[in-house]
C-alpha cells in the first residue's frame, strides 16, 4: 500500500515494528522499524496494520493513505493494487514523482514496470542523485575483503618494506649507492695512507 507523509516540519518519521497477534494469528517482521520520508512511501500491508494503532492521531492529517484501485480488469470490485505495477499509470506517476526514498526507487527500478513508468522512476532517481548500482556499506561482506588483504604468510597484517640498510631502495634515488657501478669517478678523493699515490703514479 502507499501512503503520503506530509509533516508540518519536514523530517523522517521512524515507527517501531513490534510483533503482534490478530485473530489469534501472530506476525513477525523482517524489519524493526518503518521509515516514512516526506512524500509518498510504499508500506507492506501487514506492517501497516502493525503500526496503525501507534500513529492513529496522525492518520488523515500528516499521514494519508493513497487510494490505489487496481487497473481495470482486476478480479473483484474493490480490488486494491498490491504493488506499483498494479496501479493505473496516471496514479503511479504521481506516486513515483512524490517518492524521496532511494531504497524504494531502486526497488521500483528493478521491477517489471511499463517503459513509461520506468522512465519516470529513472528521472526521479536522477533528480535525487540516486544510482541504481549504489552499494551500501552494510551490504559489504568484510570476510570477503579479508582475502584480498592477506599476506603471503596468511596473516591480515600489512607488510612493511624490508630494511636492507640501503635507504635508496625506498626513495628510488640511485645517487648514493655506488655498489652497483664498477665505474669509479676520478674526482672522488681517495685517502693516501702510505704515500704510494703521489703525483705521476
Amino acid at each position: 500500500m502507499f501512503v503520503k507523509y506530509s509533516p508540518k516540519n519536514p523530517h523522517i518519521k521512524i515507527i517501531p515494528l513490534l510483533p503482534f497477534k490478530k485473530n489469534g494469528e501472530g506476525y513477525t517482521f523482517d524489519n524493526d522499524t518503518i521509515m516514512l520520508r516526506p512524500g509518498t512511501n510504499e508500506i507492506n500491508d501487514k506492517e501497516w496494520e502493525a503500526v496503525k494503532p501507534h500513529i492513529k492521531d496522525l492518520i488523515g492529517k500528516e499521514i494519508v493513505v493513497i487510494d490505489t484501485p487496481a487497473k481495470s480488469g482486476a478480479k473483484g470490485k474493490d480490488q486494491k493494487a498490491k504493488s506499483l505495477k498494479d496501479v493505473p499509470v496516471k496514479t503511479a506517476r504521481l506516486i513515483i514523482e512524490g517518492c524521496q526514498d532511494p531504497k524504494t526507487l531502486k526497488k521500483w527500478f528493478n521491477q517489471e514496470l511499463p517503459d513509461e513508468l520506468l522512465l519516470v522512476v529513472s528521472k526521479r532517481m536522477r533528480q535525487l542523485k540516486v544510482e541504481p548500482d549504489d552499494i551500501k556499506n552494510d551490504d559489504v561482506n568484510l570476510d570477503d575483503l579479508k582475502g584480498s588483504t592477506t599476506n603471503e604468510d596468511g596473516s591480515g597484517k600489512p607488510t612493511k618494506p624490508e630494511k636492507t640498510g640501503n635507504t635508496d631502495d625506498l626513495t628510488g634515488d640511485d645517487t648514493g649507492s655506488g655498489d652497483d657501478d664498477d665505474d669509479t669517478d676520478d674526482d672522488d678523493p681517495i685517502p693516501d695512507f702510505d704515500g704510494s699515490r703521489g703525483e705521476g703514479n
